[in-house]
């Protein structure tokens, strides 16, 4: 560990202005280790006022001398607590009111928040000391409040470490896993020789259980960079993280960095531009399920405080907005970091040193609604407590949480270990989420081919997600909320569309959908079945969520201008088949009209309504005739 310059001279100008005691022998002792940090030999400076303490217990300088050296240079709390309190018993009005602070620190830092509150307290009253830490006392015993107060009301959870094969490194934190909860990514601080380094690791959950850690690619990892604190997309094909250690500067050498993935190929990670990285450090990455929005912590300029939490989105070429800070109702003037955008994207959770909390860094959460982030919550104990609580993730369906956290009983130093419990109300999500998964065929071939699926949310026509099959093994995984109608569409040139139709209303269950989508090359007399055309019981006219689906065929029939199709309509058998025709051919119409309105080419289409002649289903219940009332778009 290093000790710099400036701290040895703080050391002996201490010693010379008001070292005196009355034992010849410890003054002699203690002249001796402030000559001996001079020359920065601390090892034997530290026996030297140790023994110099044994001569004169009450050697109050040598005491203050020791709780700095094993502040600074040894980093042992237990005895920097001793030797200043030991102090503050020989001599309650000691001059230097800063082992107040420090005491409070310690005692903070150990969960005892009613001492730790007394000499805060007491500091704080010192009006001469440095604003700055002043102003950080305040904030300390404001949180020495807040816990004493808040401490009794006790989520109801069960805290468990991951298993010791995934716990198996000095350090690991920021966990991540992929929609299906089969991939768990995270970051571990280790050691080479006396160098500390950062790498990614993955561990594969198999029949239940996780894998042994491994790096997740040598194009990611470095021997000469710290690479961490990464973000994975739902379906684990896009990974967004740090690296550091690549430019010289100081605190400020982190950028952001992006990787896509093909198969079980890593490509080669690029820095994500200027736009998104500063001068400044740039860090902590959170992307959102399709990959297309970025949240992340700064120091650039421009934030609250300290670091911040800024988002920034990609637009159809890949290229990311300039970022937007998420306003003081998030961040402070302290150290908002850590931010993780639940799939839903209506809750973010982040780590912060300033709202009120229970220690040093809380975890806390905020909702959104249609505009706006809402004001922030504490998680609550004891997810939060005395120790640093630096990140969590929460799954897709909002039921399992993972977080990093010190571990307090182990005996070899400083430890971060993953955690995992069961996500209690508290801490829940505000929209859930679940996850359609499957792979894209070529319905004649059975090739897995890449394509685009798009999530349209019909209710607002917005596209909630846009992701591309793997062009390797045809895999995708798009996330669907709840309490949404959901319009999917897979597209590929040369192919026609493929609709499905999801609605997540006033539903008992949201489990994960499985569904292989077979795409068909355009040819004479291949059809596609509009699954999101929507009409009322009885009625012709067109529901505005229907628009989704339309535009998809007007996109469709303007990117091949020489096809001619039919609008055939559809329905079940229930009622006369005369009313049947009448209503299959006016919906029909509908769609013919709405196409030519948008400027289709009206030579190009015809309609015509089948009432219930062509079924696709028996007409046996409501679930098998609605299959049978379609409209479908046929090649001519």
């Amino acid at each position: 560990m290093k000790v710099n310059i400036f701290v040895t001279i703080y050391f002996i100008s201490i010693g010379l202005s008001f070292a005196q005691s009355s034992n010849k022998k410890a003054q002699k002792l203690y002249d001796e280790a402030i000559t001996k940090l001079s020359q920065r030999q601390f090892d034997d400076a530290t026996k030297l006022f140790v023994s110099a303490t044994e001569k004169d217990p009450c050697f109050v300088d040598a005491h203050y001398q020791l709780g700095i050296l094993y502040k600074q240079y040894v980093r042992t709390p237990e005895k920097v607590k001793m030797h200043f309190e030991k102090i503050l018993s020989c001599n309650p009005t000691y001059s230097n009111p800063s082992i107040k602070r420090i005491l409070g620190e310690i005692y903070l830092h150990e969960g005892n928040y009613l001492e730790a509150k007394k000499y805060f307290s007491d500091y704080i009253l010192n009006e001469k000391e440095p604003a700055n830490y002043l102003e950080k006392s305040k904030i300390l015993l404001r949180n020495c409040n807040f816990a004493l107060e808040n401490k009794s009301k006790k989520v109801d959870i069960q805290v468990n470490a991951l298993p010791n094969i995934v716990n198996n490194h000095r350090k690991q934190y920021f966990p991540v896993t992929t929609a299906d909860q089969q991939s768990l990514v995270f970051t571990i601080r280790d050691f080479i020789g006396f160098q500390e380094y950062e790498d990614i690791f993955i561990s594969k959950k198999i029949n239940g259980v996780w894998t042994q850690p491994e790096s997740i690619s040598d194009n990611i990892n470095s021997p000469n960079l710290n690479e961490g604190t990464c973000s994975i997309s739902a379906d684990g094909r896009v990974l967004a993280f740090t690296i550091c250690g690549g430019k010289s500067k100081g605190d400020k050498d982190c950028d952001l960095y992006i990787s896509y993935k093909e198969g079980e190929i890593w490509g080669r990670p690029y820095n994500m531009g200027d736009r998104v990285n500063s001068p400044f450090w740039d860090s902590q990455p959170s992307l959102s399920a399709d990959g297309k929005t970025l949240y992340f912590s700064s120091k650039r300029k421009g934030g609250m405080g300290e670091e911040d939490i800024w988002m920034t989105q990609a637009d159809a070429n890949g290229r990311w907005s300039e970022p937007i800070n998420l306003g003081d109702l998030i961040n402070t003037k302290g150290r908002e970091v850590a931010p993780f955008i639940h799939p839903s994207q209506t809750t973010l959770y982040f780590s912060s040193d300033y709202h009120p909390g229970f220690g040093s860094f809380d975890l806390f959460v905020s909702y959104r609604d249609s505009v706006n982030w809402l004001e922030p919550r504490n998680l609550g104990y004891p997810i939060n407590t005395h120790l640093e609580e630096s990140s969590i993730f929460i799954t897709s369906d909002c039921k399992k949480a993972y977080f990093s956290g010190e571990a307090t009983s182990d005996k070899i130093g400083e430890r971060y270990l993953l955690y995992e419990f069961d996500v209690p109300k508290e801490a829940g999500c505000q929209n859930v989420s679940t996850y359609m998964k499957g792979t894209v065929y070529d319905a004649y071939t059975k090739k897995k081919i890449s394509a685009d699926v798009e999530v349209i949310n019909l209710k607002t026509g917005k596209t909630e997600s846009l992701l591309t099959s793997d062009a390797v093994n045809g895999t995708y995984l798009a996330v669907l909320n709840e309490n949404t109608q959901y319009g999917i569409y897979t597209t590929k040139p040369g192919y026609l569309y493929k609709s499905h139709a999801f609605a997540f209303e006033n539903i008992t269950t949201f489990d994960p959908i499985n569904l292989d989508i077979y795409l068909e090359p355009i040819r004479k007399g291949s059809l596609i079945t509009l699954n999101n055309i929507f009409f009322g019981t009885g009625k012709y006219e067109l529901e505005k969520k229907s628009q989704a689906e339309l535009d998809k065929l007007v996109n469709f029939l303007n990117q091949n201008p020489t096809l001619k199709v039919e609008i055939s309509g559809h329905t079940d058998n229930v009622g006369l088949k005369a009313n049947n025709l009448n209503l299959s051919t006016r919906r029909a119409e509908s769609v013919f009209d709405y196409l030519v309105e948008k400027g289709v080419e009206e030579g190009r289409i015809t309609h015509k309504g089948y009432g219930d002649l062509q079924p696709i289903s028996p007409n046996e219940n409501e679930e098998t005739r609605k299959l049978n009332r379609r409209i479908e778009c046929k090649i001519l």
